[in-house]
Parts: C-alpha cells; sequence; structure tokens
C-alpha cells in the first residue's frame, strides 16, 4: 500500500508539472505551494482509497469467520449422534477448529486497530489463518461422508 501512495504521489507531481507547461512561462508557472496543496490532496485521497479497501476487506473476512462459527457448532451437534470411534476423531478435530477460530479472530482483532498503511502486513497472516481455518473444517466435515 505503501507503493500505492507513493505512485499516486509521483502521478500527483508530473500531472502539476504537465499542466504547468514545465514552468516554461510566468502566467502558467506553479508555485511550490499549490504543488504541496496537490500532493497533499492526492495523498489524502489515497488514504481514504485504503481505509475504503481496509473496510471493505474487514467486514468479508467478518462474515466469513461468522459462517465458518456456526458451520462449525453444527459439526460439533452432528458430532454428538456420531458413533463413539467417530465421535473421538470430530472431538479432537473441532478442539482444534476453535484453536484455528482463536486464531483466525486474534489476526481480526489486529487488523481492526491496524492503521491504514499496515493493514496490508496483517492482511496476509489473516488470509492464511482463515484459509487454515476453512481447510481444517472441511477436513473435520469429511468424516461425515
Amino acid at each position: 500500500m505503501k507503493n500505492v501512495l507513493w505512485l499516486l504521489f509521483c502521478v500527483a507531481i508530473v500531472c502539476t508539472a504537465s499542466a504547468g507547461k514545465c514552468f516554461a512561462d510566468d502566467e502558467n508557472k506553479v508555485s511550490g505551494d499549490e504543488l504541496r496543496k496537490q500532493a497533499v490532496g492526492t495523498l489524502e485521497t489515497a488514504k481514504k482509497f485504503t481505509e475504503q479497501q481496509k473496510g471493505e476487506y474487514q467486514k468479508k473476512i467478518e462474515s466469513e469467520l461468522t459462517d465458518l462459527g456456526k458451520r462449525i457448532g453444527e459439526l460439533k451437534d452432528r458430532a454428538e449422534t456420531a458413533k463413539s470411534e467417530t465421535l473421538a476423531a470430530l472431538q479432537v478435530k473441532i478442539a482444534d477448529l476453535r484453536e484455528r477460530q482463536k486464531t483466525a479472530e486474534n489476526k481480526l482483532g489486529e487488523l481492526k486497530s491496524a492503521t491504514a498503511q499496515a493493514w496490508t502486513e496483517i492482511k496476509d497472516g489473516l488470509d492464511r489463518a482463515v484459509t487454515d481455518l476453512r481447510k481444517s473444517y472441511e477436513s473435520a466435515a469429511g468424516l461425515f461422508k
């Protein structure tokens, strides 16, 4: 995301220089203050965009974790009626699922408190945690097939 902010800043500078015809004559001169204002405006827009992306991603992950939480609960309910050998295996898998769910929820908490600039670093770990949880759920649910 830092690269996006830097790129937008550079684009603002190039656009400003181009609009001023590279400062060729006095009537089209762009002052340093005008350039700074335009650059700050571009950075603010990039920051808002980044915050918007973070919010959308956060909602998506919250929804996915809620869905997986419900499915894990349903799996636990189904496990109670399973045969004893299947029940033992399911209990181990469900305990593992709950741990993975906690890990994903902790990562989500980190994301919620992260700044707009730092959230992309947390995103990768959260993606891995949710993927691990989903795969573990599918493995546990496969015991019923």
